[in-house]
């Protein structure tokens, strides 16, 4: 067992041992706080530091890349299938290139060419329709042309007629006459029989003049018939033609053809595809496919402290830095403000520097760059952006 001398001895080890890491800790912790302290106070300000107020000719804040159109997503609106993907992501597309097939278009086309059948079916039997009407219809007309041009003829041949009777019926009068003053020198019989005479003409007479009186009134009322008959078959036709609705089938064929279209993802614009977020086979729901933007025009959305946003004008000019700029090999990137937001809000473009303050009030200003495709890789990335305010400040 240990003596009392050794357990003495272990203590007094220990403690100087506890004592001496004490020393060691305050030491290195107090350099630590040192170092900080005199790094804050010394370091370079950041972009999201205000600027001293006696650099009243700039503004510099922090800002992102972005195209001045903005980024398009594009998707489908109902649930799908890709089929075929057409374009390789940093592609240059034109307005209108299809991008992606889905898997519905065979049965889109199918539909479409089933409308299309129903409409050539619908035509074909409305242009027979059509034309049987339209034969019924020029019957009804020489009909009606038919009564109207007999009438004047049969008429012609009725006066002629009874003319030749009241001729006649004449004649049978003076011979009548004459056979009863010749007294008892003419048989009774002859009498008889030239009065018999002068009573069928007579009836004759009275029947042509009933018949051409029938006729007048008979040709008057064959003529209503015959445009009713008419107005008839016109009618008859209309409400054929009515039934085969062709616009329906034609809205048909274009519905149809909408939904085809709708099977293609087509670029609303021309650009460059920057993402392509599916794979052929993968099922799609209401999400983007394909994420494209116009990468001719491209600005710097900045971030302009609340305190700051007085001295920046539309039309000043601006210079925008990045470590993965070279500057020294090329020539600055250059813009200018085109737009200054209305409203402050929270800043979202998060500094780089861990000790540099987050939760800065700032006003969104647009900057047009001069060179977009120096940049048109870059969309997203954070710049620093100084913008001239001196002697070329512009009105807001």
């Amino acid at each position: 067992m240990p003596t009392q001398y050794e357990k003495g001895g272990r203590a007094i080890l220990w403690t100087t041992l506890l004592l001496t890491a004490l020393v060691l800790g305050f030491a290195l912790g107090g350099g630590g706080v040192y170092y900080y302290l005199h790094e804050n106070e010394t370091a370079t300000p950041s972009a999201t530091e205000p600027e001293p107020a006696a650099e009243l000719d700039k503004v510099v804040a922090l800002g992102r890349i972005e195209p001045k159109g903005g980024t398009l997503s594009l998707g489908v609106p109902t649930p799908d299938r890709i089929r075929r993907i057409l374009v390789k992501e940093g592609q240059d597309v034109k307005k209108d290139q299809p991008l992606a097939v889905l898997d519905s278009e065979v049965m889109r086309k199918l539909e479409k060419h089933q409308a299309e059948i129903q409409l050539h079916v619908a035509k074909k039997r409305r242009q027979a329709v059509e034309a049987n009407g339209k034969a019924k219809i020029h019957v009804e007309e020489v009909r009606r042309d038919q009564i109207k041009q007999l009438e004047p003829i049969e008429l012609r041949t009725l006066r002629s007629k009874i003319a030749l009777l009241k001729a006649q019926q004449a004649n049978a009068e003076v011979n009548y006459k004459r056979y009863l003053a010749a007294g008892d020198t003419v048989a009774d019989q002859d009498k008889e029989k030239q009065e018999l005479v002068l009573r069928q003409v007579q009836a004759e007479l009275t029947a042509e003049e009933n018949h051409k009186e029938k006729l007048h009134e008979s040709t008057a009322l064959d003529l209503k018939v015959a445009d009713a008959q008419l107005d008839a078959a016109r009618a008859e036709l209309e409400h054929s033609l009515s039934t085969i609705s062709l616009n329906l089938l034609e809205t048909q064929v274009d519905q149809a053809d909408e939904r085809l279209k709708e099977t293609q993802i087509h670029a609303p614009s021309k650009g460059k595809v920057l993402r392509i977020l599916v794979h052929e086979g993968e099922l799609v729901r209401a999400q983007p496919i394909i994420q494209m933007a116009n990468v001719d025009k491209m600005i710097v959305l900045v971030e302009v402290y609340e305190t700051d946003i007085e001295r920046v004008r539309v039309g000043q000019s601006a210079t925008i830095t990045s470590h993965i700029f070279e500057e020294s090999k090329k020539k600055p990137l250059t813009g200018k403000v085109v737009w200054i937001a209305s409203s402050v809000g929270k800043a979202e473009v998060v500094p780089l520097d861990p000790r540099a303050a987050v939760d800065n009030r700032v006003v969104d200003v647009k900057v047009e760059l001069d060179q977009p495709a120096r940049v048109a890789k870059l969309i997203g990335h954070q710049v620093r952006v100084t913008i001239h305010t001196g002697s070329n400040a512009g009105p807001r």
